[in-house]
Formats: C-alpha cells, sequence, structure tokens
C-alpha cells in the first residue's frame, strides 16, 4: 500500500472506514454512524456510497422480555445482516441506544464487538465474515434507571469485496423497547428455558424443567417472524424435541407463555 501523508482532518476522514476487503479495519466504524438521532443521521455513508438496497436486510433481538425490561438489569442484544440472495463479502455495523436526546443504559463489548465513545458498539475487524450471507453481533446493555422506553438504532454495511468504498449497500433499522412495571420483587415470575445444542444442526431440545403448567410455545426468527406457535404441555418441560432441520441459518427466540402466569424465554441459532 502506498504511504500517503493525510492533513489531521483528512486522516481521521480516512480512518472511518478503510476497505478490507471494501469495508473495515481495525477500528471498526467511526461513532456516530447509526443514523439515530444522536448521530446526527449520519451512516457509513459517509464514507461509502453504492446502490439501494434490494434483498439485504439488518434486524434487532434481545432478550429483553415481551412485557419490557426492569432498571439495573443486563440484557443481550443481537444485531443480524443478512443479505438474502444479494451475497456480500463483508459486513459490519454500528448500534446504539437512545432515548430523547440521549443515549440511555450502558453498553459493554463482548468477542468480535467494540465501544466506541461509550455510547456506539461496532465490529471489529475479526468479525466481518458472514456465513452463507448472514452475519450476527451481540453485546450486553445494563438499562439502568433511565426512561419508559428506549430505542435502538443500529446500521448495517453490506460489502462487495471490491477493494473500493464503492458499491456497497447500507440498510438501517430501529426497535423501541419498553420498560416493563413489573416490579423487581415480581421478576420471579420468568422461569428457566435452555435450548440445546445451540448451534443446532437438525434437532434442538427445549427444556424448561419449571414450566410444568399448559401455556404456548413460541418462535419468532431474527426478523420477528413467529417460525412456530404451538400449545405447551407440563410433559414438555422434561425436554421436547423439535425439528429444524428446514429452518433457515439464524438467531432465533422461543418463548413459552404459561396459563399460570409464568414465562420463559431464550435465543438460540440454527447453523446447518
Amino acid at each position: 500500500m502506498t504511504n500517503v501523508l493525510l492533513k489531521p482532518s483528512l486522516a481521521l476522514a480516512a480512518l472511518a472506514l478503510l476497505a478490507y476487503p471494501a469495508f473495515t479495519n481495525n477500528n471498526g466504524a467511526p461513532a456516530g454512524k447509526t443514523g439515530s438521532p444522536m448521530s446526527n443521521g449520519q451512516t457509513c455513508y459517509s464514507c461509502h456510497s453504492g446502490p439501494s438496497a434490494s434483498t439485504q436486510g439488518v434486524s434487532i433481538t434481545s432478550d429483553i422480555p415481551a412485557d419490557g425490561y426492569l432498571d439495573n438489569t443486563t440484557y443481550t442484544i443481537t444485531v443480524t445482516s443478512d443479505a438474502g440472495t444479494a451475497g456480500m463479502s463483508r459486513a459490519g455495523f454500528e448500534a446504539s441506544v437512545e432515548k430523547a436526546g440521549s443515549h440511555q443504559g450502558t453498553l459493554t463489548a463482548a468477542s468480535g464487538v467494540q465501544l466506541k465513545q461509550n455510547n456506539y458498539i461496532t465490529h471489529t475487524s475479526s468479525s466481518t465474515s458472514p456465513t452463507s450471507g448472514v452475519k450476527s453481533w451481540s453485546f450486553s446493555w445494563n438499562s439502568g434507571s433511565g426512561s419508559d422506553s428506549v430505542t435502538v438504532y443500529a446500521a448495517g454495511l453490506f460489502a462487495n469485496g471490491n477493494n473500493q468504498n464503492s458499491g456497497d449497500a447500507l440498510v438501517t433499522t430501529s426497535l423501541e423497547f419498553k420498560k416493563s412495571h413489573v416490579s423487581l420483587d415480581e421478576s420471579t415470575a420468568l422461569i428457566g428455558l435452555t435450548a440445546s445444542p445451540n448451534p443446532a444442526q437438525s434437532v434442538l431440545r427445549f427444556s424448561a424443567p419449571d414450566a410444568r403448567a399448559a401455556g404456548r410455545l413460541t418462535v419468532v426468527d431474527a426478523f420477528g417472524r413467529v417460525v412456530l406457535d404451538s400449545p405447551w404441555s407440563a410433559e414438555d418441560a422434561d425436554g421436547r424435541l423439535m425439528n429444524v432441520s428446514n429452518w433457515s441459518n439464524g438467531i432465533y427466540s422461543a418463548y413459552i407463555r404459561l396459563e399460570t402466569g409464568k414465562n420463559a424465554q431464550v435465543r438460540f441459532q440454527v447453523l446447518h
């Protein structure tokens, strides 16, 4: 690579999203590129350019219960980029959690992701390779004691691998989460649910020893589409087998809602 001397202002811009190929470097995406209000609507297209997205999509999932998040509780949020039939050579993202012109809660990086300015989470250079056109990143968010709702903003870039910052598709999305009005003492209504093996290839086993009552089992994919809605019985608590051999690769979330008022949830991956 030819060494070029840049002025400080130009150097910052050049570091934003260097191509590898046509995508990223060790620094990930610069802060403030989620397309959110706190990003002033800025995205990766401040450095990249390309056609409108066709079959590409970006989704946000989490283990936040359906009835909302609790104060001072840590949850896992997952951003998934799916190129569909368009394909991609590299993938990257940036996300933030906001409400009413301010960042909310505390973000913590995990494997494959890193923090920027403490309020933005983005990929690392080692986590940009998709599998069958799909790439997911997970990170932790502690809710703190903020507002009654928050919105997760995410921007995903689908790189075409031409070693340039052109020809790359961009997708932005957002998802609102509400605060639960259940007190911490009432959170005991949550029960354990496991899914194994995880990732699953053909057969998946749900187990929820404390779910010995009638209810319903629902599974949704990374885009929030219901792929299973089935009765749950007390006998299922010791183990219920599911055939997932025909399910698409990706991240799924399973929920059990019992008639007793208890509920459970677990996130798992299908990878053939």
